[in-house]
């Protein structure tokens, strides 16, 4: 048997062969998986300027459903869908307007720009122990393993991996 191929917006498998594959690539049906799929990933504010340009589809807003389901071409969207959309884009908006940390958490693109910019010279004498904090009760502890010593630049030059255990 040759091979098959699937189709992950149709969910189907069909032999693979040139015509077969650009028959079922140019099919209405699989364009509106594909079409349906990536309209799952559209940030808000995509959403309410398409939506906000078609006008309301009367089917639907009197019986509730549309035969054209997600491909017809008037909106299905109600005012307090509307307004929630309005006020999602207004959050995203003003968050980042602000430069806010997002629940607290500082900006991961701050942190790299300050850590690439702030960058020191790492061949100087000074004593990088500081960041490796031995806890007070393992201080007099003179044959600790590998694992639990502080790390410093002379200890990772004479490391001899083969005694860990």
């Amino acid at each position: 048997m040759g091979k098959i191929y699937y189709c992950d917006y149709c969910d189907r498998s069909f032999k693979d062969d040139v015509e077969a594959r650009k028959k079922h690539l140019s099919s209405l049906q699989h364009a509106k998986n594909r079409t349906d799929h990536y309209n799952m990933f559209k940030d808000p504010e995509t959403i309410l300027k398409e939506e906000c340009s078609k006008i309301p589809c009367k089917r639907y807003m009197t019986v509730g459903d549309c035969a054209f389901g997600t491909s017809c071409r008037f909106s299905h969207y109600t005012p307090p869908m509307i307004w929630e959309l309005q006020r999602l884009a207004a959050m995203k908006n003003f968050k980042n307007s602000t430069n806010q940390p997002k629940n607290g958490w500082p900006n991961p693109e701050d942190i790299v720009k300050e850590y690439f910019e702030n960058v020191t010279d790492l061949s100087g004498t000074e004593d990088r122990n500081s960041a490796w904090n031995m806890p007070s009760r393992l201080v007099n502890y003179s044959y600790l393993p590998p694992s639990l010593q502080p790390v410093t630049s002379e200890s990772m030059a004479d490391c001899n991996f083969d005694k860990w255990g």
